[in-house]
Formats: C-alpha cells, sequence, structure tokens
C-alpha cells in the first residue's frame, strides 16, 4: 500500500488502520490501538488519513443516541400562557421575556465554548469544536436583534461624541405624530364636483 504522507502512514500503521476502520472499529478505539502501538496522533489526524483512502468509519463522538426519549407534542392553535411570566396582552412583557430568554441562550453558550477553550489550553482537547463557536455567533446574532444592542451602542456612542463637542442632547419627551393624509404637504386629493 502506498501511503498518504501522514504520521500513521510514516509509522507503517495504514494497512493495520484502513483494516480496523474497513471492519467497523469506532475512530475511538482505532486511536486507542494507535496509542498501544506507541503511536500518539489526533482524531483530526486519523478523519484525514481514512478519507484519503476514502474509507468510511465509524464516529462515535458525533452521533448520540438517546433512548427513552418521549416527542414533544405542540399544538400551535393551542397555545398554554401560564406557563410563561408574562401577560399575552401587553407586548413590552412579551419582548422583555423573549430578550432575557435569548440572553440565557447565548450565556449558556458562552459558557460551553469557554470550557472547550480551557480543555484546549489545559491539552484536555485537541481543538476547540467550531460547530460551538458557530452556535454561539448565531445565538448572538438572534439576540443581538431582539435587544437591537448595536443600535443602542451606536446611538450612546454618537451621544458621548456630541457631548465631547460641548453641545448637548435633550430627549424627545413624546414623539411626534406620524403623518396623514390630512397633515402631509404636497399630498392633495383632487377634488370631484
Amino acid at each position: 500500500m502506498k501511503g498518504c504522507g501522514c504520521k500513521i502512514c510514516e509509522n507503517d500503521f495504514g494497512d493495520s488502520v484502513n483494516d480496523l476502520a474497513s471492519d467497523g472499529d469506532s475512530l475511538k478505539s482505532i486511536l486507542q490501538f494507535l496509542e498501544k502501538q506507541g503511536l500518539k496522533v489526533s482524531k483530526k489526524v486519523l478523519k484525514k488519513h481514512l478519507d484519503a483512502f476514502e474509507i468510511p468509519y465509524k464516529d462515535d463522538s458525533t452521533v448520540a443516541v438517546v433512548e427513552d426519549c418521549e416527542p414533544v407534542k405542540i399544538e400551535l392553535n393551542k397555545v398554554d400562557f401560564s406557563q410563561y411570566n408574562f401577560d399575552e396582552n401587553k407586548p413590552d412583557t412579551i419582548i422583555g421575556y423573549l430578550q432575557k430568554l435569548n440572553l440565557k441562550l447565548y450565556l449558556n453558550q458562552l459558557q460551553i465554548v469557554l470550557q472547550r477553550q480551557d480543555d484546549v489550553i489545559k491539552g484536555k482537547s485537541p481543538e476547540v469544536n467550531s460547530n460551538e463557536v458557530k452556535n454561539l455567533s448565531l445565538i448572538f446574532q438572534i439576540l443581538e436583534k431582539s435587544t437591537a444592542m448595536a443600535i443602542q451602542i451606536n446611538q450612546r456612542e454618537a451621544i458621548r461624541i456630541v457631548e465631547s463637542m460641548g453641545l448637548s442632547v435633550e430627549p424627545l419627551q413624546q414623539l411626534p405624530p406620524l403623518p396623514t393624509q390630512n397633515n402631509v404637504q404636497g399630498n392633495s386629493e383632487p377634488k370631484t364636483d
């Protein structure tokens, strides 16, 4: 067999690894075999090796089988608002609830990513899972949209700059009325007799 040039092939374990994978051994068990032989490689190196030879492999770390899992039953026409901490007739309380929920999701995912980074720093893991970082980014986008953080931050920065120029910014006490057909200039209806 001609090797692919990886650490596994360089150490003459290519055929053995390919046979184990072809026999259905998991990546974890192949890595354990290599370690017993005195060769320590990452899962990433092993996957690249098997991909180079187009050998399918069983990756037991990506699929978690959950036994005794009940399906979630949702009737979209029947929502019980009593389980939530808001009044469904007050949109502000719903928005506040969703903002808190999105913040909790973001903080939970941030904790997962920080733990993975700590594992990498301590040598417990070879790399941070890119899907976890992508999930963090996605949840942040949702959080940002639900809270308008960027607008708030930009507005505060603009006020700070204006005030640093010696000017003052006074908040509006009341928003001006929305234009209607009667109070918009240049928008007159043709009169019919």
